[in-house]
């Protein structure tokens, strides 16, 4: 574990507030669920929840069916990073934290078109090389993450109708079992 330096008492209502920059840090915004541990007799740990992370087997299993049925490359993130990705990347991407800009994608809560041109950076070094289609998962007013199609072929009808069905299915999933 890593010393911070910082001390915080517990109010009366057995609250702590979390130093400003440990939230910038660890990228933990206002409404944000933890997960609350223990380690030991002495230890309190802090994790932040991810609902998309917590079913990954079966984000996993519903990428590779997107891509075996449509051949479209496909990615699906939660807040922080790539969850599952099926297709033809030259790297691995789960794990990857989302950029920034990605962020700034989720924030505006709609679907969006982007071209090899707009030079959109999904993760650490992976680029959109082809068109690409974001659909934000929405999980009772809450953006949870993304799904992304990508196509050589474009971003036709199909592939609306196929990034659109990932990111409410993802989002119908996570009310109820999520």
């Amino acid at each position: 574990m890593k010393a911070t330096g910082v001390v915080r008492r517990i109010d009366d209502l057995g609250r702590i507030v979390l130093p400003k920059e440990l939230r910038r840090t660890m990228r933990i915004k206002e409404g944000e669920s933890l997960e609350i541990y223990t380690e030991g007799d002495n230890s309190i740990v802090l994790k932040k929840y991810s609902p998309v992370n917590q079913m990954t087997d079966f984000v996993k299993d519903f990428t590779d069916s997107m891509y075996i049925a449509n051949k479209c490359n496909i990615i699906v993130t939660d807040n922080e990073k790539v969850v599952s990705a099926s297709g033809n990347f030259k790297q691995n991407l789960i794990g990857l934290k989302i950029t920034h800009q990605l962020e700034t994608v989720l924030k505006n809560r709609s679907t969006q078109v982007f071209s090899k041109a707009d030079n959109m950076e999904i993760c650490q070094n992976y680029y959109v090389s082809i068109p690409t289609i974001i659909k934000p998962i929405n999980v009772f007013g809450d953006v949870m993450g993304c799904v992304i199609i990508e196509s050589k072929s474009g971003i036709t009808e199909s592939e609306q109708s196929l990034a659109e069905f990932g990111g409410l299915f993802m989002s119908k999933y996570l009310e109820i079992w999520g």
